[in-house]
């Protein structure tokens, strides 16, 4: 497919450009959910921003391509990276495609020299793919975010900015609820399968609120397999020097999307989860004279909104404007994945 080209004005200069290489459902189509706090997109989020103009889309797709060009006109459009790559030069890339394409297309967008690459969770889908992905960055020293969404919402760092307030951390609790099958060691070279899918956004928070000390040697419990060998529900717990007991819950059996983290401290709760988030404080007892209990802190400011994907975007532009540091890096999101890979051979050894 020939590019579509738009001339820039000269007041454009100001501001920089952008291209997305997947116009799927995080690329695009998540961006027209009305339940959805919006933008929730990666489309929707460049375009957002002032800072920043989409010039244009990539997909293999044909039939989603030309969905994603009806809504942004303005835009070139492209069949294959390669090909916007040898018409364009944006400053930034977007990199929104499956999981079992992610190493190819994130050092293709490397190797095109933009001034950064968004790559959307997670980095590969193993280590092994993500180092080379790194040391790809790293040679052609290209900075990479990872969109670890969770590390840019107004409830986990107000959450983390509360995190004080609750004293001494006694244990962490994370679950992960869907019906997709938590592992399917069938599925390795496409990533299709909720450790890896979801999981990632779980074990990244958990380790954010842990400022990034790495979760390692998990205790596995609850592992249940399905008739097709499929992990369908776990427990791994853990030991840090911040909190004595982390448990990560996942399973597969469940009739609901859910997604939940509770921290509870010597002196307060912490509760997070999809759409809520509550804030305990020790206080003197309702229910019992000379007793104290955990109470509602209505004090405490709660964001009205999450600003994921806004915030993620504004932390792109602060950094190529120099003023301010990555929030999720190649670092982190790797990280990530030596966990998650941890987990995957605890559950297919136990």
């Amino acid at each position: 497919m020939p590019p579509s080209w738009t001339v820039w004005e000269s007041s454009m200069n100001n501001r920089y450009t952008a291209a997305l290489v997947g116009c799927g459902r995080i690329g695009y189509s998540l961006g027209l959910d009305k339940k959805r706090e919006q933008p929730a997109s990666h489309t929707m989020a460049l375009l957002d921003n002032p800072r920043i103009q989409l010039v244009a889309g990539c997909d293999t797709d044909l039939q989603m391509l030309r969905i994603w060009h009806e809504a942004n006109k303005k835009a070139a459009v492209y069949q294959s990276s390669s090909e916007l790559y040898n018409w364009q030069r944006p400053d930034i890339v977007t990199v929104a495609v499956n999981e079992k394409s992610h190493k190819e297309e994130a050092i293709a967008a490397i190797k095109a020299h933009p001034k950064l690459v968004i790559l959307e969770k997670p980095v590969a889908l193993n280590t092994a793919e993500a180092e080379v992905i790194q040391a790809v960055a790293d040679e052609h020293k290209v900075p990479v975010l990872i969109n670890h969404e969770r590390r840019f919402g107004e409830d986990y760092r107000a959450a983390k900015v509360y995190l004080p307030k609750i004293g001494e951390v006694q244990s962490i609790r994370g679950g992960l609820f869907s019906s997709m099958c938590v592992y399917n060691p069938a599925e390795e070279n496409s990533g299709a399968y909720s450790l890896i899918h979801d999981g990632t956004h779980l074990v990244d928070a958990i380790e954010f609120f842990l400022d990034d000390e790495r979760l390692s040697n998990p205790v596995i419990t609850g592992l249940l397999h399905d008739k097709k060998a499929c992990v369908r529900q776990f427990s791994a717990h853990y030991m840090t020097s911040l909190c004595p007991d982390v448990t990560i819950f996942m399973s597969g059996r469940s009739r609901y999307f859910g997604f939940e983290i509770e921290i509870t401290g010597t002196e307060g709760r912490i509760c997070i989860g999809n759409s809520y988030l509550k804030l305990y404080k020790r206080g003197e007892s309702p229910l019992y004279t000379g007793f104290y209990s955990l109470l509602n802190d209505r004090a405490s400011h709660l964001p009205k909104k999450v600003l994921y994907f806004p915030n993620m975007i504004q932390n792109a532009v602060d950094f190529l404007d120099g003023k301010a540091e990555l929030q999720s890096t190649i670092k982190t999101g790797m990280q990530d994945l030596a966990v998650l890979e941890e987990m995957k051979e605890k559950i297919g050894l136990v």
